[in-house]
């Protein structure tokens, strides 16, 4: 399965005549986020062609990185980016959401992260991944543990999501932001998730999740093994970075259950204070923490 290219050096998807209502803000995200100089190529794989963001040196070690829901990859590779001086950053857009990658969401991510490696030439590589792209790190680790070498995991999915106030918050004015395309609600929703300001937040950030509440099939479950015994058999380092006031994933509470689902977790930090999307502080800590998790694992 290798990646092509046309005469600009990329092959558009199959789907490329159909209109992606992503498409102005991915190239958007990209110019106004992404500080490094970022490549772009196509892979095959059973779930449909996937385009794949790529960052730093090409003969650097390869760092996978899997973007979170409801924004689009160059969001997600903007709060890594500064890993591209150590690694070559290799940024797949998750098949099924925002992006440039065939838009049905696969069962099972497992499968489709190994046809990526393999039409990368990727035998094994660390992987990490944010939210939605953590649970996806998860199903990769237990379809194919051996391709893991470690897992950088940050306000991750794949432990569960409690019912809680701060939850509805996020939830309820969402859905009815889906009906009746209000700021109003739309600002209540990301207060609930930000920790900074959203006034703060770039625009793109905050019309590419406006976009998706608006036209994605929003999803009732996140990625993640089906049990948490099904991780029994993953070995590979782990790092969880989790945020204290996450209304998905509380802090302390994914601390506990990553800690419970995972023989081989080395560290999970909370960052105080912070919400699901982070802020730059909260960002950067991430970045570091991940980085220095790396730096100890032979190999990487």
């Amino acid at each position: 399965m290798a990646s092509s290219s046309g005469a600009d050096g990329v092959t558009p998807g199959p789907d490329a005549a159909v209109e992606n209502p992503f498409a102005d803000l991915y190239d958007r995200a990209v110019d106004a986020l992404i500080d490094v100089p970022v490549g772009e190529e196509w892979v095959d794989t059973r779930a449909g062609r996937t385009h794949v963001l790529t960052a730093g040196d090409p003969d650097a070690p390869p760092l996978v990185v899997f973007q979170g829901g409801n924004v689009t990859n160059p969001i997600t590779l903007s709060w890594f980016q500064g890993l591209a001086d150590d690694y070559r950053l290799l940024a797949p857009d998750t098949v099924g959401e925002p992006g440039k990658s065939a838009p049905e969401r696969p069962d099972d991510y497992g499968p489709w992260v190994v046809d990526v490696l393999d039409s990368l030439d990727i035998d094994t590589a660390p992987m990490l991944g944010p939210s939605h792209g953590a649970g996806v790190v998860l199903e990769a680790a237990v379809h194919a543990p051996d391709r893991v070498v470690a897992g950088g995991l940050v306000v991750p999915a794949g432990f569960g999501t409690p019912v809680s106030l701060a939850l509805a918050r996020v939830v309820v004015p969402s859905l009815v932001y889906r009906v009746v395309s209000s700021r109003w609600l739309l600002d209540r929703a990301l207060a609930a998730m930000f920790s900074q300001s959203v006034d703060a937040v770039d625009d793109v950030v905050v019309e590419t999740i406006a976009r998706a509440l608006r036209t994605s099939d929003l999803e009732a479950e996140f990625p993640g093994p089906d049990e948490p015994a099904d991780l029994a058999g993953f070995d590979a380092p782990v790092c969880v970075v989790t945020a204290e006031r996450d209304p998905f994933f509380p802090g302390g509470r994914t601390c506990k259950r990553a800690a419970r689902a995972l023989p081989s977790l080395e560290t999970c930090v909370m960052l105080p204070e912070e919400r699901h999307f982070l802020s730059p502080k909260g960002q950067a800590a991430a970045t570091d923490r991940v980085r220095s998790f790396l730096a100890d694992i032979p190999d990487t």
